[in-house]
């Protein structure tokens, strides 16, 4: 059958559900169907769902579930370290500043700093991970994260604690994106929604905990041991991943059926499927279009329309709930008088919200996804000579978000208001895990989205995801005192709340122009 219709000119077009189904339509006559008109069997319709065959008829990965399940815990455990290197610190801000004798917006840039080398720095070492491999990027972040705990347990300077902050930042924080890029590896658009959902909830789950054990270890010994314990958990997840993590990259290992031949990308947990590695021809790999090492080419997919209408937005989302968590830390302090130790406890509500935000929109995704995937299949199946449309995944990723966005930008609002009057602090905690819960979705769709538009460019667009978040965050952030005190707390999240609202606004109309944007994709 000759295609009549396009699809993104990537590595999953072949691999995905609906190609691979669109060439299996049969013609079935019968007594009501006479004439032999093209119909969809149960077992093609079940196979535009298959996306784990690629088009030479290899499986798109060798991984079997419970392998997928394993490797999507050890993500999450290496995304702890970077989830948990921002918040475990807020809880010490106060003690931070009565330390070093500093005010409280010179301790916000303690915070400010990171953020801004939080949203540099994977921008580069993306571009790493997908030169080098994922395996010895992931370990040299893990190494530099250990060193610079080290030393911010032992420095005596503030603006020390600022410089070895940005070092932690820069090491640290790429293991988030080199984790979507991993995902991106080995799942397809069928099941990547719901892999990226559990995975970054669990990481996620260091949003949650880390406050309680910042305040823990503050309060029982004092900031620094904030610092010994996060050092102590990279040297941890360094010696598991030295065992336990495979090279994923495509142009290295395929479908990971291809032994490797470096040895940094060798890993001893190869010997448990070393007789899934057949793969000797390299018949799965991927060609590498990237012959030289350029750390600025994530850059260029900045002038993707596309990928820009996604970024901002959603970095606005990010910004604003990552200032709430921020007053969150300082109004319980300063005007509610908590120790270290109950303001970590307050920190649950909002944790918890981010791992049930997260595993929730991953299954969303994926239902949707699948939905629409099938629909799709069944059109081009009852007219297969016309012309059709791309696949709207635009639609399949952002068609429920306003729903989460909406909630988010009016919980905010009334979560400022409730800070600023000083109300009941049950009130500030549901108004707190609303907002978080409302922050998740859009925050999981825009990593799997990227991912869906650039599969070779995978660690690129994800580290431009957290270059945008994470820089207006810092730019929020290092705001917030002023705009504090010049419009008060209400005022504040009132504006923030407004400016969510643009966002949802921004999303919508990316989302109606979505096959507009895809063809326009094909074109180039």
């Amino acid at each position: 059958m000759n295609r009549t219709y396009s699809e993104d000119n990537d590595r999953e077009s072949m691999a995905d559900s609906g190609d691979e189904g669109l060439e299996d339509i049969v013609v079935i006559t019968s007594a009501n169907n006479p004439k032999g008109s093209r119909v969809l069997t149960h077992d093609v319709e079940l196979q535009l769902l298959n996306s784990s065959v690629l088009a030479n008829g290899l499986p798109y990965t060798i991984l079997k579930e419970k392998e997928k399940s394993a490797f999507s815990a050890l993500l999450s455990l290496i995304g702890l370290c970077s989830s948990i290197s921002m918040p475990i610190y807020w809880v010490a801000l106060t003690e931070i500043q009565k330390y070093f004798g500093i005010s409280e917006a010179q301790a916000n840039l303690t915070v400010s700093a990171y953020l801004v080398l939080q949203a540099v720095s994977p921008v580069f070492v993306s571009s790493t991970g997908d030169f080098f491999g994922r395996r010895p990027t992931v370990q040299c972040c893990l190494l530099g994260g250990f060193a610079a705990n080290v030393g911010l347990a032992v420095c005596n300077k503030y603006w020390l604690v600022i410089f070895l902050r940005c070092v932690l930042a820069a090491f640290v924080s790429p293991v988030i994106s080199i984790n979507s890029a991993i995902i991106g590896d080995f799942t397809t658009r069928t099941n990547r929604g719901g892999v990226a959902g559990w995975v970054s909830g669990f990481t996620l789950v260091g949003q949650g905990i880390s406050p309680f054990l910042g305040s823990v270890f503050d309060s029982v010994w004092n900031w620094r041991a904030i610092f010994w314990f996060s050092a102590a958990f990279d040297a941890f997840v360094f010696v598991i991943v030295t065992f336990l993590l495979p090279e994923t990259r495509r142009t290295f290992v395929g479908n990971l059926g291809i032994p490797p031949e470096k040895l940094v990308h060798k890993s001893p947990a190869a010997w448990l499927i070393r007789k899934r590695l057949v793969d000797v021809d390299g018949l799965s790999r991927e060609p590498d279009t990237q012959k030289t090492f350029n750390p600025f080419k994530p850059f260029a997919l900045i002038l993707k329309p596309d990928i820009l209408m996604c970024l901002l937005p959603c970095s606005i989302f990010f910004a604003c709930w990552t200032c709430s968590q921020v007053s969150l830390t300082t109004s319980l302090s300063h005007d509610y008088h908590y120790t270290p130790l109950k303001v970590g406890l307050c920190f649950f509500a909002p944790g918890m919200a981010t791992i049930f935000g997260t595993i929730l929109s991953g299954k969303v995704l994926d239902k949707v996804y699948r939905r629409m995937k099938k629909d799709y299949a069944r059109q081009i199946a009852q007219n297969p000579s016309a012309q059709h449309t791309p696949f709207n995944i635009i639609k399949a990723r952002l068609g429920y978000s306003p729903i989460p966005t909406l909630l988010l930008s009016f919980s905010v609002i009334a979560y400022g208001w409730c800070l600023q009057k000083r109300e009941n602090v049950a009130i500030i905690l549901v108004l707190a895990f609303l907002t978080t819960f409302g922050s998740m979705y859009p925050l999981n769709v825009a990593s799997t989205l990227l991912v869906d538009l650039e599969p070779t460019q995978s660690g690129g667009a994800s580290s431009l995801n957290n270059l945008f978040r994470c820089g207006m965050s810092a730019i929020f952030v290092s705001c917030l005192s002023m705009m504090n005190q010049s419009m008060g707390l209400g005022g504040t999240y009132t504006f923030m709340g407004c400016i969510c609202i643009v966002g949802v606004c921004a999303l919508q109309f990316m989302t109606y122009k979505g096959v507009k944007l895809l063809k326009n994709r094909q074109c180039n």
